[in-house]
């Protein structure tokens, strides 16, 4: 690549599809690696707040009375559709989900926020930096809240358990104790793992490097960051990333569909319960298999992120 050229960025990108973008450039030492030297990583997922109602009641009675094998996932009527999109959270229901992910700051035990497989005491601490949640946005008429991490490393569906566990805690009324049990549980629950639709990696960070370097080489390196291109790329995602996501869950409706399916099938879910205790029937067996017919449209819809 001719760096001295100025426009060198522009011509790059006039050969690459609008959906691949170069935001720029940095010098930086011969033995830098971005997969290795990348010492934490910051995700969005985009939530629609309707996910946050209270419980529905037809489906809580279909999974009373009706025997599991039974149980069809309902679909929501046009009308009730709806009502959902109109939905607006409140100041007090906004608060506990604030609260409640701001529950991961810190280092914790996530081995029930991943796959069962490889998982152990031993690797399954992460720490997180913060975790923040954006005031309500409206789009298309409907109402959305931005949620972002920013952690070391995560494990495998991570951050879509993180964000499933506090939908259906805010549904169901659960208290902020049961994050804590969680964390200390050394049995394993089934955490709900929410659609992969709203999720996206904004970017890699490399304060780490950035510090080393311009200790090592002054003058010679510039520091790894997106900041100078915050702009372009906010940009960039509205138009080609949440324009999309947007858009595939007004006509798909994939979040009411993972919600209805959690609801219908509530006996993998037993320890999400307004006194916070884990019982026995929500203790998951390794090898024992699965008899959750989870592996539905509405849970994996969406082009899965690369959480590590």
């Amino acid at each position: 690549m001719i760096v001295e050229d100025p426009a060198i960025v522009e011509k790059v990108n006039a050969q690459l599809p609008d959906q691949i973008r170069v935001w720029g450039f940095v010098r930086v030492v011969q033995s830098f690696n971005a997969k290795t030297m990348c010492d934490s990583r910051v995700y969005e997922y985009l939530l629609p707040t309707y996910v946050l109602m209270e419980p529905s009641q037809s489906n809580m009675l279909l999974a009373q009375t009706v025997p599991f094998e039974e149980r069809q996932i309902p679909e929501t009527k046009a009308e009730d559709m709806k009502a959902k999109r109109e939905y607006r959270v409140s100041a007090e229901k906004l608060q506990f989900v604030r609260d409640a992910f701001a529950k991961y700051k810190g280092t914790h035990d996530f081995r029930n926020f991943t796959v069962t497989r490889g998982c152990t005491e031993t690797n399954s601490k992460r720490h997180m930096h913060w975790f923040n949640v954006s005031d309500p946005m409206i789009i298309d008429g409907s109402e959305w809240l931005s949620l972002k991490v920013k952690g070391q490393s995560f494990m495998l569906h991570q951050i879509r358990k993180m964000v499933g566990l506090v939908i259906l805690m805010t549904r169901s009324g659960a208290p902020l104790e049961l994050m804590d049990a969680l964390f200390e549980k050394e049995s394993r629950v089934n955490v709900p793992k929410a659609p992969s639709l709203g999720l996206l990696l904004e970017s890699p960070v490399f304060d780490g490097y950035n510090s080393r370097a311009d200790k090592q080489v002054q003058g010679l390196t510039n520091p790894v960051t997106f900041e100078p291109y915050q702009k372009t790329m906010d940009e960039f995602k509205q138009r080609f990333i949440y324009d999309a996501i947007i858009r595939t869950e007004m006509t798909e409706s994939i979040f009411d569909g993972w919600v209805n399916s959690a609801e219908v099938f509530p006996e993998q879910y037993t320890y999400i319960n307004k006194e916070g205790v884990i019982p026995e029937s929500a203790i998951v067996v390794p090898g024992s298999g699965r008899r959750f017919p989870f592996k539905s449209a509405a849970g994996n819809q969406g082009a899965e992120s690369s959480e590590d």
